[in-house]
């Protein structure tokens, strides 16, 4: 017991020392952190007719961020004038403490600004995290909360943003969006979005350098196009709540063309095998596996950043056993580039506005 009791106290004086160590560390990086708040105060979007039912009032909301600037080392960080990266936990209210409660998210972001002066910048700041709904749809207790079905979800920011900067104190203000959806793992799974203005103040821990922006003359380097095969894996619900979640399977070909320093397009073909298309038809339960899958193809746009991208893509099914929830279909997501030909792969696949599942995954590339 004596031990025990001196490894706790160890324990106490190394997470004592390390809250107080931490500040100095972040004041002495280079470029230094910054820590900072903002208020917003918005309403829900009910962007299917069904939603409506959920809005009621306008909400308050409250958010706490620690961000740190990118100097232009590598090539990308110049082209989007020297992003931010930071982390961001909100505490949302949605305007109905009744069927919704209160809403959290904790979001890794980006800020990349699309213009910038000696002071000021305006752009657009991009997230996606881990999102948690109080009051999520309950057959007995809450059966009108018919947008989110669990209390874990993935959530996502979107923020167009404009700030001053002031020595080491940046001011901002910004229109943004927040949506939080589980990715059809659980139904219902509408979604929901809180459309928001807000301001916030931020306060640098360290002397702060001006960015300078070095413009890249050179042609774009080479090579310019990219073929991928990525196969990744899913779970979702569909039909109705409490009908059963099945398992998906994907396999992706795509070939990817650099047209900017930016941005590349893409086309290509998607697999798909989802186990919940013999809850909607129950016609195929007699048929095997193999009889569920759908062939689609895509086109696609992405925006690079270095060895990472966000893609936005839209397809369609060239055949499919039984209709789908529609014709076309929608991903957005992420893509990270490691080793020499590997590729990691996170997306959310939907039918417009509703989500059909998540995509997480690795596949192979090359030039």
């Amino acid at each position: 017991m004596i031990g025990r009791g001196c490894q706790l106290l160890e324990m106490r004086r190394s997470f004592t020392g390390l809250a107080f160590a931490l500040p100095l560390i972040a004041a002495c990086a280079d470029p230094p952190w910054t820590i900072g708040a903002r208020a917003y105060y918005g309403f829900l979007w009910p962007h299917r007719p069904s939603s409506w039912i959920l809005v009621e009032d306008h909400g308050a909301s409250a958010e706490i961020f620690v961000e740190r600037e990118l100097r232009g080392d590598h090539g990308w960080q110049q082209d989007y004038l020297g992003p931010s990266y930071g982390f961001a936990f909100l505490h949302a209210g949605m305007g109905n403490p009744q069927r919704i409660g209160s809403a959290m998210r904790l979001v890794p972001y980006l800020h990349l600004p699309f213009t910038r002066g000696e002071r000021s910048s305006l752009g657009m700041q991009v997230g996606w995290g881990i999102g948690f709904v109080e009051k999520p749809y309950d057959r007995k207790e809450n059966t009108k909360q018919i947008a989110i079905g669990s209390q874990w979800n993935g959530a996502m920011h979107l923020m167009l943003q404009y700030r001053l900067r002031m020595g080491r104190t940046v001011l901002s203000t910004g229109l943004g969006i927040d949506h939080w959806s589980n990715g059809s793992v659980a139904l219902p799974n509408l979604g929901l979005n809180l459309v928001t203005a807000n301001v916030g103040v931020g306060y640098a821990l360290g002397e702060v350098q001006p960015f300078v922006h070095v413009p890249d003359t050179m042609p774009l380097p080479r090579p310019r196009r990219e073929q991928t095969v990525v196969g990744t894996f899913g779970i979702n619900e569909t039909a109705r709540p409490l009908s059963g979640q099945h398992s998906v399977f994907v396999v992706t070909g795509q070939v990817q063309w650099r047209v900017t320093r930016k941005s590349s397009v893409a086309a290509g073909l998607d697999l798909f095998n989802k186990g919940t298309l013999a809850t909607l038809h129950p016609e195929l339960e007699d048929r095997g596996r193999l009889s569920y899958t759908q062939l689609g193809v895509h086109g696609g746009y992405a925006l690079g950043l270095g060895r990472g991208e966000m893609m936005f893509q839209m397809g369609m099914y060239a055949y499919s056993p039984v209709p789908d929830e529609s014709l076309f279909y929608h991903r957005v997501g992420l893509r990270y580039r490691f080793g020499k030909h590997l590729v990691a792969h996170v997306a959310l696949k939907t039918h417009y506005a509703v989500a059909d599942h998540w995509e997480f995954g690795l596949g192979y590339r090359w030039n």
